[in-house]
């Protein structure tokens, strides 16, 4: 109770109240207005220093019913029933981007914004929370503002650009009362330019109640590193490349060039966000997935559909005869396995 106290204690010194029902700080509730919580976002200086988008994995089925995060917003926020096929991907709805006031049916017309978008995160807190606070972040469906469904080039015009540099042609002020929120649930910082911009454009809105649940964040130890087992550090290992199999190099035999990659810990490893490698420019991320203690999945270079133990990266022939590197690396970028070879047989066990 007494990190609910302090952080009550710091709510109420910047003009917003706290609520605590016996759960942890993380889980206090902010009520406050538009322009006071506006007002009382802290300022800081903002590092881009170490960002790497790959650093803050998603699209992640977190509640494991089939649906990534990605789904689960085009069904949260679609105004008629969705269609879906049985890999729960999202074929057909009707959705309002209130950037630029567009309907679509077509979900392949939408992104999925990040209200506040990973790099400007990763600037104003995300570099010194953990790789689990950052997915979390990533994938947040606990709070409806973080996430939205929006017309694709209207949210690429946005980047990762915040409200100094950038507001929607439409809904500026929805836009700036869910950045405020989601900057508050993650105890994210503003930096000057930032905070002008959203007070001067709250002054001109209706001063509405905002309630925000926080969310937990993790900080990373400074004395040494945070993870759970089976988490996405697991031990894995390459076991085999079959990089030149029989046959010529057409697209009737791209299936056979495989890389093969078993978890080798004792823990499920969920793989969602992983990279796999060549010496060159190809790069195949995993798609959320989890792999039992001694289970392998196989890495095919061609065009496939994935199963729980084959999925397809869609190179074409890709691993050089000659000689060329498989590196696995993890969420959170680091090297977990590496495989080399030179000219010889066609396949190589690691």
């Amino acid at each position: 109770m007494r990190l609910v106290a302090l952080a009550a204690s710091a709510a109420l010194l910047a003009g917003l109240s706290v609520s605590a029902t016996g759960t942890p700080a993380s889980a206090a509730t902010v009520s406050t207005t538009l322009r006071k919580a506006a007002s009382s976002l802290p300022v800081a200086s903002e590092h881009r220093a170490g960002y790497d988008r790959d650093k803050f994995r998603h699209w992640v089925d977190a509640d494991g019913d089939g649906c990534d995060t990605r789904e689960e917003v085009l069904i949260q926020e679609s105004r008629v029933r969705v269609k879906k096929n049985r890999y729960c991907t999202v074929t057909a709805g009707r959705w309002r981007s209130y950037y630029d006031r567009r309907t679509w049916k077509d979900p392949r017309k939408l992104d999925i914004d990040h209200m506040v978008p990973l790099a400007e995160a990763w600037d104003s807190g995300a570099r010194r929370w953990t790789a689990g606070t950052r997915e979390r972040f990533a994938n947040d469906l606990g709070d409806k503002r973080s996430l939205v469904a929006v017309t694709a080039g209207v949210n690429r015009s946005k980047s990762d650009r915040d409200p100094a540099q950038w507001m929607p042609p439409y809904g500026k002020c929805t836009y700036v009362r869910q950045w405020v929120a989601v900057k508050i649930r993650w105890r994210l910082t503003v930096n000057k330019a930032e905070k002008r911009a959203i007070v001067k454009r709250a002054d001109h809105c209706t001063n509405v109640s905002l309630r925000v649940t926080r969310a937990k964040v993790v900080k990373k130890s400074t004395t040494g590193t945070t993870g759970t087992a089976g988490s996405t550090t697991g031990p894995a290992r390459i076991t085999k490349v079959v990089y030149d199999p029989a046959g010529s190099d057409t697209s009737a035999n791209e299936k056979y060039e495989r890389v093969v990659i078993r978890n080798t810990g004792r823990h499920k490893l969920r793989l969602g966000g992983w990279k796999l490698k060549d010496a060159s420019v190809h790069r195949f991320r995993f798609p959320s997935m989890t792999l039992r203690p001694g289970a392998r999945v196989t890495v095919h270079s061609s065009v496939g559909h994935d199963t729980a133990h084959h999925v397809y990266a869609g190179w074409g022939h890709v691993w050089n005869n000659t000689g060329d590197t498989a590196t696995l690396r993890n969420a959170d970028g680091k090297r977990v396995d590496r495989c080399r070879w030179g000219d010889g047989s066609g396949t190589k066990r690691c």
